[in-house]
């Protein structure tokens, strides 16, 4: 059963990687651009140098990145609230809902499928998939 789980989950994948990314040509952005937007909508605003790390870049492409980000209206610098001198990248809440929103159809499929599921079956499957994000970016980290 492992097995068949695992080729499951590479199933899915596929799809999900062609729905980010038909989502980000839709939007005129990059598959990039679209993953440090959520990166920043649900981990925060960050330095320059920190997002280049949450999303795997260089400095150079993750200030390209950013430079194409802002010109877009997805994200503004702001002074650092630590230290004023510095910025950091936030995303704009207005494109953050936009963008949202058109994950919307998607959710709602996917809620009518978890429906389906006792709380119990909803624990393991919680318990996985983060065990699975942790483990996934464990292997990133060992790999760049």
């Amino acid at each position: 059963m492992t097995e068949e789980v695992l080729r499951a989950i590479a199933r899915w994948q596929i799809p999900v990687i062609q729905f980010n990314g038909l989502l980000a040509e839709q939007l005129g952005m990059t598959w990039t651009d679209l993953q440090a937007l959520y990166v920043l909508a649900n981990q925060g605003p960050a330095s320059p140098g920190e997002l280049a790390r949450r999303v795997n870049l260089t400095s150079g492409s993750a200030s390209r990145m950013i430079e194409r980000l802002v010109r877009a209206g997805f994200v503004r610098r702001v002074p650092d609230p630590v230290d004023r001198r510095k910025v950091v990248i936030e995303p704009d809440e207005d494109a953050v809902r936009r963008v949202g929103g058109l994950y919307d159809s998607l959710n709602e499929r996917h809620r009518a499928d978890l429906a389906e599921f006792d709380e119990a079956e909803l624990a393991v499957v919680l318990r996985f998939l983060t065990a699975a994000a942790v483990r996934t970016e464990e292997e990133i980290r060992q790999r760049v």
